[in-house]
């Protein structure tokens, strides 16, 4: 037999052995024709507080929802957000030159009808900034790496919740 016949095998093997043990891929559909993706249009993000929350539940809403919201939604997702900044980086004159930004949810979802936990969890993003001398630079610095937490923080959260909600099928 040559490598390649081997390695065919190999590859046939693996797969069935993945359909024996249960492997469901995450955004298929299943026998009924349901998908994940379109539970996830029946979430509902629970308003978030601050600049930073508002950002967070503008990707989710796009992430889960990406053809809209349906009237009617089954499932809620409540996320609370906290963030941190410290500075790292020092210079002889003790000035920092570089931050660390933290931002961390704690997250639930749950089914409205019945009030039933589906997933629950806490979730971080950390990104790091340059701090220099301009003000206004640094401060750009600052905003952009909030931003780029806040979009990492959601899809790990959409994730979470495609997870949730696949296991509760």
């Amino acid at each position: 037999m040559t490598l390649r016949a081997l390695i065919s095998i190999f590859a046939l093997l693996a797969l069935t052995s993945l359909t024996a043990c249960g492997f469901r891929p995450l955004y298929a559909e299943d026998k009924d024709g349901q998908s994940t993706a379109s539970d996830m249009a029946k979430v509902k993000i629970s308003m978030m507080e601050d600049r930073v929350g508002q950002l967070t539940r503008n990707v989710l809403v796009e992430t889960l929802t990406p053809r809209g919201q349906i009237k009617h939604t089954e499932y809620i997702l409540a996320v609370n957000l906290s963030e941190s900044t410290s500075e790292l980086g020092f210079t002889k004159d003790n000035e920092a030159t570089i931050a660390d930004y933290i931002l961390t949810a704690k997250y639930q979802l749950s089914r409205i009808s019945d009030k039933q936990l589906l997933r629950e969890g806490t979730l971080r993003a950390r990104t790091t900034f340059n701090l220099v001398d301009s003000d206004f630079a640094s401060l750009e610095a600052e905003s952009a790496a909030k931003s780029d937490a806040a979009r990492n923080l959601a899809r790990q959260i959409a994730n979470q919740v495609a997870v949730g909600l696949r296991n509760a099928q």
